[in-house]
């Protein structure tokens, strides 16, 4: 007995320890040899992890070599040869006796091209033999079952467990394991050396191509399903290849022909879908793998949107169950692309930007317009009838595509890329935030010197709005459609199809708001990347194709070694390159500076003239831009006015009341010198939305118990309280006036609205006798604790009504009020002086300097004409202006009543009205 703890491993190893003694050819010794003896195969997997820390160079053990590899320096002779050896240059005397001579024998057998072809061998049988398994233990359950029919689903699931624990319990009885026991287990003693974090093995794998081909095959076997342990252990392996050779894996999985069918066939198998989705994730912009061309190539994307396409399986026809398998298939491709658009957005919104690979060929095709026909005609809109006459829609994919479109838009939004290089400094707004504007966006993107087209370019959602708003009349006709209820459910249903399609309105909505979409300008500059980005794929394209012959070597006639590490992004546009075609493009570009913009307008308004009027809708609709283009087709195709009315229709569907109300929100605060206005009205008008009438309608019906809808409603009425409190109605239209001053909704303000505010602002866990608490502010607003200074988050109730509308933290203008105080307790809100607001500065208007110059000529105006008004206030308003004469006060700084009617010189102006219930 030794009374040396550290003493050697193989010690404890007799059985491998005599085993490897024994061997005098490695040729001979076979896989059943080393893993079919239980005792030797689990010895064997001991000694492995004991040694490999001093053969694995990573680790920076043991250095060693192959030997015919060193001999020859050629891998093809290593890969080809019969047998394979190790050097360790911790073993200097070669005495076969000691630790390492021994572990170096060991690994020189696993090694072996026979003894991995064999382990891998192991791995194929293996695929066949857990799919018979698995349909014999399916019919064994159906049967026990059958037997015996459970009454409910708990005597199922105990039927179940006891015919597994049976199984258990059989196997466990019996002294010997049965064949399929011993297979099982050579199966697992395989994949666990195949994945051994050992990387002379890891690297005899993946330089021998009979073995590296061997190992990939498993891929392409019908059997190897979701629920088979051969796709966990054929997954492990991978990982292990991809830590340790990632580069050379990479390079063999990029020369694959059949790279994306292989795994499309398997996209219902997580595991390998997950293994591909890393491997797309090593393809980054800053180290570029080639993946992502390899794939485009492939028509990755083409080939997951046909998945999609619906067969007549998948719809309950003639009493027919329908195709689940096939929803299941649809739904992986759904989750593999939204997952794909994920690591593909803009640095701004990657969810982890490690894992994030850019903007890329894969998403840009997804947009294009070939592949949003397809979403939109041969998926979206596909109706059939059933034996009953009655419509079908594609429920399935019209889920699954608006899905997709929904993360394409969130991830791929440019109002949030401030990576505009050497402009990025121009991107500053009134309080000193970065804040991206369409006149930066332009200079960024024409400027090819340092901002060259590329793949990686940031989406361009354009073409797909423009092509969902051609068709939105047709997503109408699908919103008209009745859905056909289930049985046993009452006729009068929402349906998923008219959710998700108010879903994807209210997503597209907002996509029409972002800058690149409301630019004509920026639109054309990026037609012309696009071009030139094309022709650097065709260039790319034909460079791989060309032969390319030496000189020397008059026999070679092609070099393919090098295109493993050709990609697009060491293309680079310049104007040295292709001359003819660069001067084309610069004339071009300096023609779109010429170009007025959208947001370049400067429209007279006045009461006597609104923005919304028929002059200024035909001088929008002659050429607009992609954003109004959707606004005008989505007032044009009423499918506002349809969601609209179905809000009050479901009054229990909540999900539904959320959409809506994003819906109608995003209109109030869209931009004002664009369409968005003429939908705004929309809401208002009697004969369409009329959503004053459909708040005070809902609140003046006694109805119990009250609809589900009621929050929501408080929620859309402090949306047209807050609009119509910051701008002046009656700039935008006649409508809105007429609404906001009938006396139904006075009530519903004074009445309900004011006194909800109340409720909603009492602080929970305070007395009731407590209006105040000890850091000195009442309970009607939430405040951030501070002992010095308390600032309070104003919601508003009946004493603050008038601040909470105009935003006011506090009040300055004592003398004022005091001056101008004549009703008694009603503090007028009129002495609060708010500067006008122009309708043309709801956007940067492009010349950034200019506007600075306005912004401060504004304020320094405002200082001189009213030194009591609140500054803090006008500095936290960004593109407001008030000029001399804006409005006439009395001599207690209260400004008159009517005196907006005869403000003629100021009548572009949008004005923040200080109560609108007293117009």
């Amino acid at each position: 007995m030794s009374f040396w703890p550290f003493t050697n491993s193989m010690n404890s190893n007799n059985a491998l320890s005599k085993f490897l003694d024994s061997i005098q050819d490695l040729s001979s010794v076979t896989v059943d040899d080393l893993i079919g003896d239980p005792t030797i195969s689990q010895e064997l997997l001991n000694e492995l992890h004991n040694i490999k820390g001093s053969y694995n160079s990573k680790n920076g053990g043991a250095n060693f070599s192959f030997s015919q590899s060193q001999a020859a320096n050629d891998g093809i002779t290593m890969a080809n040869s019969d047998s394979a050896s190790v050097n360790s240059s911790n073993n200097d005397n070669n005495n076969s006796t000691t630790k390492d001579a021994k572990g170096t024998k060991l690994i020189e057998l696993l090694i072996q091209p026979h003894i991995l072809t064999g382990l891998i061998e192991y791995l194929q049988q293996s695929v066949d033999f857990f799919y018979d398994e698995n349909i014999k233990e399916e019919e064994k359950i159906f049967k026990k079952l059958n037997e015996t029919l459970p009454e409910t689903d708990e005597q199922e699931e105990e039927e179940l467990e006891e015919i597994r624990s049976g199984k258990d319990s059989k196997h466990s009885e019996k002294d010997e394991e049965s064949e399929d026991e011993k297979f099982r287990r050579c199966v697992q003693t395989a994949a666990d050396i195949l994945s051994i974090d050992l990387w002379v093995i890891s690297n005899r794998i993946i330089e021998t191509p009979s073995i590296i081909d061997k190992l990939w095959s498993i891929l392409d076997m019908n059997n190897l399903q979701e629920n088979s342990p051969a796709v966990s252990y054929l997954v492990h392996i991978l990982d292990q290849l991809m830590d340790t050779n990632s580069i050379e894996l990479l390079n063999f999985i990029r020369r694959q022909k059949n790279l994306v069918d292989t795994f499309l066939t398997k996209i219902e198998v997580p595991m390998l879908m997950d293994f591909f989705f890393r491997v797309i994730q090593t393809d980054k912009p800053d180290s570029p793998t080639g993946i992502i061309d390899t794939i485009a190539q492939q028509n990755l994307v083409v080939k997951l949107i046909d998945i999609l396409k619906p067969e007549p399986s998948q719809f309950a026809l003639e009493k027919y169950i329908p195709n689940h398998q096939l929803f299941f298939k649809q739904t992986a491709a759904t989750d593999f692309l939204k997952a794909l658009v994920t690591i593909s957005s803009n640095a701004a919104l990657a969810v982890v930007l490690e894992t994030n690979i850019g903007p890329n060929q894969l998403t840009r095709e997804l947009v294009s317009p070939e592949i949003v026909n397809t979403m939109i005609n041969d998926i979206m809109l596909v109706k059939i009838k059933d034996e009953d006459g009655k419509i079908q829609t594609n429920k399935h994919g019209i889920n699954n595509c608006v899905s997709i479109i929904i993360e394409l838009i969130r991830k791929n939004n440019s109002d949030y890329d401030l990576n505009c290089g050497s402009y990025s400094s121009m991107l500053q707004n009134g309080d000193g935030t970065p804040e991206v504007n369409s006149f930066v966006m332009f200079q960024w993107l024409k400027d090819f010197e340092q901002n060259p087209p590329g793949p990686r370019d940031p989406i361009y959602l354009g073409e797909m709005l423009y092509l969902f708003s051609s068709n939105l009349d047709k997503f109408a006709e699908l919103v008209h459609t009745e859905p056909i209820p289930p049985s046993h459910v009452e006729s009068n249903i929402l349906g998923f199809t008219r959710f998700k399609l108010s879903e994807l309105i209210a997503e597209l909505l907002h996509c029409s708001n972002m800058i690149l979409l409301n630019s004509k300008k920026i639109k054309k500059i990026i037609g012309v990347r696009d071009q030139i980005r094309s022709q650097q794929e065709k260039r790319l394209k034909k460079a791989l194709e060309e032969q390319i012959a030496f000189p020397e070597s008059p026999n070679i006639n092609q070099v393919t070694s090098g295109i493993d590490d050709v990609s697009l992004d060491d293309i680079h546009f310049g104007t040295n390159n292709v001359s003819d075609e660069s001067n084309d493009y610069k004339k071009l570009i300096d023609t779109l500076d010429q170009v007025e913009d959208s947001e370049d307008e400067e429209p007279l308004i006045s009461p006597e003239n609104p923005f919304v009027c028929s002059d200024r809708d035909k001088t929008i609709r002659h050429d607009p831009c992609v954003g109004d283009y959707f606004k005008i087709k989505l007032l044009d195709s009423a499918i506002l006015l349809d969601i609209v009315t179905l809000f009050t229709k479901f009054p229990w569907n909540n999900f539904f009341h959320n959409v809506v109300f994003d819906l109608i929100q995003q209109i109030f605060n869209g931009k004002l010198n664009s369409y968005n206005s003429f939908l705004i009205v929309d809401l208002f008008r009697e004969d369409k939305c009329n959503l004053t009438e459909i708040v005070v309608k809902s609140y003046q019906e006694e109805i119990l118990p009250r609809p589900g809808f009621m929050g929501h409603l408080i929620l859309i009425s402090e949306e047209i309280v807050k609009f119509t409190s910051l701008y002046k109605p009656d700039l935008i239209s006649p409508v809105i006036v007429t609404a906001i001053q009938s006396e139904k909704w006075t009530w519903f303000v004074n009445e309900v609205l004011l006194k909800t505010r109340e409720v909603y602002n009492v602080v929970l866990g305070a007395d009731d006798g407590d209006d105040t608490n000890e850091y000195g502010f009442d309970s009607s607003s939430v405040g951030y604790l501070d002992m010095d200074q308390p600032k309070k988050i104003i919601l508003g109730d009946v004493s603050n009504h008038d601040e909470f509308v105009n935003d006011k933290s506090n009040k300055d203008n004592d003398d004022d009020a005091e001056d101008g105080d004549d009703s008694g307790d009603d503090y007028d809100m009129n002495q609060y002086l708010v500067p006008d607001f122009n309708v043309s500065k709801m956007s940067p208007s492009g010349d950034m300097t200019q506007q600075k110059m306005d912004a401060e000529r504004d304020l320094d105006d405002n200082l001189n004409d009213h030194d009591d008004q609140n500054t803090d206030y006008l500095e936290n308003l960004s593109g407001s202006s008030s000029d001399d004469d804006d409005d006439e006060d009395d001599d207690d700084g209260v400004q008159k009543d009517g005196d907006d009617d005869d403000d003629d010189d100021n009548s572009n102006e949008l004005r923040r009205v200080p109560n609108h219930s007293n117009q």
